[in-house]
C-alpha cells in the first residue's frame, strides 16, 4: 500500500479547519494544529501552534515536510482585535514556511478584502478593504503572494453549518432570541453565504489540483445578513419574528455589497457550491 502524500491543516480546531481534517483524512497523511484549545478528534497528529511564533512554524514544516498546507488559522472579529499579528504576520509566517518545503499553499481569505461598492467581485478586482479585519486579510493576500510559495488564495464569505456543532453565525442569534435579547440584523449587507462542508469540500479538492493565484469559492445565493438569518432561524426552529431588520451602522464603515463572482471555482471544481435555499432544502429532505 503507497503511503498517503501529508498535509498540514493550520486551524484545524476551528470550524473550517475541522471539516477539512475530516475530509482530508481520507487520502491524506493529516498533521492539524490547534492554538489552546487541545484536539483529540481521530484522524489526525494534533499540534499546538501559533501562528505568530515564526520559528515554530517553520520548524513544525521541516518537520512534517507537508506536501500541502491548508492554512485556515485566522483571527475573525468578535474574538480579539489583533487582526495584523495573527492573520498578516501569521500568514507570512506560514505561506514562507510552505516555500521552504516546497509544499502547495491553500490560504483562505475573506470577500471582506473587498470596499462593497461594487459587488459581484471577481478574481482581478483590486482589494480595497475599509474594516481593519479586511485590511489584514489583504496584508495576508500580499505576504502570501510574495512568499514564493505555490499558492492558491481562497476568497469566501460567511460560513455556515450544524454539524458537528452549530456555527457561530447562527449559534449566537439562537442564543440572544432565547434569552430574550434584541437581535438586529442588517437588511443592506449582502454576501453569498457557503456552507461550511462544501467550501471545506472544495478545499480539499483544490489541494490536488495545480490551480494558483486567487479563487472565489463561495455559495451560490446572494443574502443580505437579515434574509440569511431569518432562514437560518426557521431551519433551526427559532422563531425569527423578534429580529429587528435594520440598516447597517452609518458611523461605522462597512462593507454593503461583497457579493463574489465564483464562474472560475465551478469551471474548475466538481464539489457543488450551492445556495443557502438549496442546502436547507437538502438537509430537510434528508432528515425525512
Amino acid at each position: 500500500m503507497m503511503a498517503k502524500p501529508s498535509m498540514l491543516v493550520t486551524g484545524g480546531s476551528g470550524y473550517l479547519g475541522g471539516w477539512g481534517v475530516r475530509l482530508a483524512r481520507a487520502g491524506w497523511d493529516v498533521t492539524a494544529t490547534y492554538l489552546a484549545h487541545v484536539v483529540d478528534e481521530p484522524g489526525a497528529d494534533w499540534r499546538q501552534l501559533d501562528v505568530r511564533d515564526e520559528a515554530a512554524v517553520m520548524a513544525l514544516a521541516q518537520q512534517v515536510q507537508p506536501a500541502v498546507i491548508i492554512h485556515t488559522a485566522s483571527l475573525n472579529p468578535g474574538h480579539d482585535d489583533d487582526f495584523e499579528a495573527v492573520n498578516a504576520v501569521g500568514s507570512r509566517n506560514v505561506a514562507r514556511a510552505a516555500a521552504s518545503v516546497g509544499a502547495r499553499l491553500i490560504h483562505l481569505s475573506t470577500d471582506v478584502v473587498f470596499d462593497g461598492q461594487k459587488g459581484s467581485y471577481v478574481e482581478e478586482d483590486s482589494p480595497n478593504p475599509i474594516t481593519p479585519y479586511g485590511r489584514s486579510k489583504a496584508l495576508a493576500e500580499e505576504q502570501v503572494q510574495a512568499s514564493g510559495a505555490e499558492a492558491a488564495v481562497v476568497r469566501t464569505s460567511l460560513i455556515y453549518g450544524w454539524r458537528p456543532t452549530v456555527a457561530r453565525a447562527v449559534q449566537w442569534m439562537i442564543d440572544d432570541l432565547r434569552a430574550g435579547k434584541p437581535v438586529r440584523l442588517f437588511t443592506d449587507e449582502v454576501r453569498c453565504p457557503v456552507w461550511v462542508e462544501s467550501l471545506a469540500a472544495a478545499v480539499v479538492e483544490l489541494a490536488d489540483l495545480s490551480y494558483t493565484g486567487v479563487l472565489h469559492v463561495a455559495g451560490a445565493q446572494p443574502l443580505s445578513r437579515y434574509g440569511f438569518g431569518v432562514r437560518l432561524l426557521r431551519f433551526h426552529g427559532v422563531d425569527p419574528g423578534p429580529v429587528l431588520p435594520t440598516p447597517s451602522l452609518r458611523d461605522t464603515p462597512r462593507p454593503l455589497d461583497c457579493t463574489l463572482d465564483c464562474a472560475r471555482a465551478r469551471a474548475l471544481l466538481q464539489t457543488p457550491l450551492p445556495g443557502v435555499d438549496e442546502v436547507l432544502d437538502q438537509e430537510r429532505n434528508s432528515a425525512r
